[in-house]
């Protein structure tokens, strides 16, 4: 989808502003509603912000470069980022149950809270939109690639395999 968005874009404007950085600064992923406290998330939160530059931001790069476009990422802003990181890691813990009903509470609740309501032009991003879950790479071309992958482990390894992992492959 990136390759596409990009080709198209670039027909139109020579820059782009991506979201890159927010789900790494904000709680932006569905895993965080297993963390076990405010401290773990923040380390979490800091361990994938170091990793952007390993995958995320190279396709992005590489996707809208091929096309001539440029793409800028303003949550990647050092002063934002130190902004960003200062906020108590506890308003952005994700709620399970917030999850499941599209609410406050869900991955990235604080970002989200800062849309809510009209702008000075009296625009405002309707609530559905706000607080919906957020699609997979892969989910908007049709594909499910997680459910491929974890029907395809399913076929080749059973509970027991798995529940015995850690004596097989002990760390």
């Amino acid at each position: 989808p990136n390759w596409l968005l990009a080709e198209r874009a670039a027909q139109d404007v020579k820059m782009v502003l991506t979201g890159e950085g927010a789900d790494e600064l904000f709680a932006g992923y569905l895993y965080f509603q297993d963390a076990p406290s405010p401290r773990h998330a923040q380390n979490e939160l800091r361990r994938i912000y170091g990793m952007l530059g390993n995958i995320n931001l190279h396709r992005t790069d590489r996707m809208t470069m091929a096309h001539g476009l440029e793409a800028r990422v303003p949550f990647l802003d050092t002063e934002f980022t130190r902004l960003a990181m200062s906020i108590d890691p506890a308003r952005k813990m994700v709620d399970r149950e917030a999850v499941l009903t599209n609410s406050r509470g869900r991955e990235k609740t604080f970002l989200r809270e800062l849309f809510e309501g009209p702008n000075d032009n009296g625009d405002s991003i309707p609530r559905p939109v706000l607080w919906r879950a957020k699609a997979m790479q892969c989910e908007g071309v049709g594909e499910d690639w997680v459910s491929i992958l974890q029907r395809k482990v399913s076929s080749l390894v059973s509970d027991a395999e798995m529940a015995d992992a850690h004596i097989t492959y002990p760390v």
